[in-house]
């Protein structure tokens, strides 16, 4: 029997899309629609307090965090500022007042000025060296010792005059004799006290020989002049070693040849005026100046030779420097107040030109400038006034101030003409707090 074959397909009871129907739905009222506004209100009204409470809590947890961030900021501003000042500089460059003079003056200088007079004072040094020379050749000498002595005025405070060759006689009755005439001062009150004036001077043996060679730990008394025998004055003028009294031979001795000899004694008065010139300027006084060709030497003498042995002799050389030294800031102001009528008493310092003569005369033509009470200074030529002023006030006068004020407080510095000034860093605007920091650098005008 044929199969249906219609029947044979299963039939799906599922519905197809075809098969469903569709709910239509109804357009609210307008009733219900103010109620749906009405809730959404009273939700949207709910939720309001909620959100603010959010916001705060949120503002709550964020407020530790703008803490630490303002005082990080604080803190990198205080940091910079710090940095800043700590390397904070400035360059002040000075220019001060300058003037310009020339003269070809005279001044009349006093050791013992008066006020608004030229004062200057005398620096005297002495110096001994010796030299060892080879003794190549023998001579039937005759030598007199020499040595030093120290001449005592204990008689009265008037001065003594003693001629060329006056004689010492010491206690074994050797005598002696000074190579000079010589001025032993007075009694002097120190203290209270009558102090013995006194004269160092060089004495030589009154005839040839060993005999009149001594040594200061040796002598027993003192020496005595022989031309006061019997006087008053002899038991009132005396002296004693200041060094020993040697040299002093007769009979056959080994000797220096003589050019040998000469050439030796020259080189060693060379040596001792350059020594005694450095010297001088090493411990002259800081605030006093010597001027070029402002000293003088004297007594040079050679003392006596010592015989050191094999054919070994020393030769020895003396010389007294005197220097006339001025107070560099009174000798300024002197010539420039003297130049300058419209000068201002400010210290001034005052350069010379290189070919600016420089002169000193006694005005007493019988003693030697260095004994006298007056000079005479001459100076001939040409000098640049520079003003002075106080480099530790300046720099403590800026420190911490605005550099809007420069120039007042520049006024106040009669010795300065102009400032020119660098703070750094550059958009500082006020100088370092501190006056180290201030460098102050000096620029002259030579006009």
């Amino acid at each position: 029997m044929a199969k249906n074959i219609i029947q044979d397909v299963v039939v799906n009871n599922r519905r197809s899309i075809r098969q469903v129907s569709i709910e239509r739905r109804r357009r609210p009222t307008q009733s219900k629609a103010r109620k749906m506004e009405a809730n959404e209100f009273e939700e949207k009204k709910k939720a309001e307090p909620a959100s603010q409470e959010t916001q705060k809590e949120i503002k709550k947890r964020n407020a530790p965090k703008m803490i630490i961030w303002t005082i990080a900021l604080l803190s990198i501003i205080f940091l910079l500022f710090s940095v800043t000042s700590f390397f904070s500089t400035a360059t002040v460059t000075v220019i001060p007042k300058t003037a310009r003079i020339a003269f070809n003056d005279t001044y009349i200088a006093k050791k013992n000025a008066l006020p608004g007079e030229l004062r200057y004072e005398v620096m005297t040094l002495q110096k001994k060296m010796s030299k060892q020379l080879e003794a190549t050749e023998t001579e039937n000498l005759k030598i007199k010792a020499s040595g030093k002595i120290v001449v005592y005025n204990n008689f009265s405070e008037a001065t003594q005059r003693l001629i060329i060759n006056t004689r010492f006689e010491s206690e074994e009755g050797l005598i002696y004799k000074i190579p000079k005439s010589i001025i032993v001062p007075g009694i002097k009150l120190v203290g209270g006290k009558k102090v013995p004036g006194s004269v160092e001077t060089l004495i030589f043996a009154d005839e040839p020989g060993e005999k009149y060679n001594m040594k200061v730990s040796d002598l027993k008394g003192d020496f005595k002049i022989a031309g006061f025998r019997g006087g008053k004055k002899y038991n009132f003028f005396y002296a004693r070693l200041k060094t020993d009294i040697a040299g002093g031979s007769s009979g056959l001795v080994k000797k220096v040849p003589a050019k040998i000899l000469d050439e030796a004694r020259k080189e060693l008065r060379a040596d001792i005026k350059s020594e005694l010139l450095k010297e001088a300027y090493a411990i002259k006084p800081q605030s006093s100046v010597l001027l070029a060709d402002a000293y003088y030497y004297s007594d040079y003498a050679s003392l006596p030779d010592k015989f050191l042995g094999a054919d070994k002799i020393e030769i020895n050389e003396n010389a007294a420097f005197h220097g006339i030294i001025f107070d560099e800031a009174e000798l300024n102001s002197y010539v420039v107040k003297n130049k300058l009528p419209d000068y201002d008493g400010v210290p001034v310092n005052l350069v010379l030109d290189d070919n600016t003569g420089v002169s000193l005369s006694d005005n007493s033509s019988a003693k030697p400038p260095w004994e006298g009470d007056s000079l005479s200074l001459s100076l001939k030529g040409g000098a640049d006034v520079i003003w002075t002023y106080d480099e530790a006030l300046l720099q403590k006068s800026l420190a911490g101030q605005r550099k809007s004020d420069l120039n007042r407080i520049i006024s106040s510095f009669l010795g300065i003409a102009e400032v020119r000034a660098q703070v750094r860093p550059y958009w500082k605007r006020s100088f370092p707090s501190k006056p180290e920091k201030i460098k102050i650098e000096n620029f002259s005008v030579k006009k």
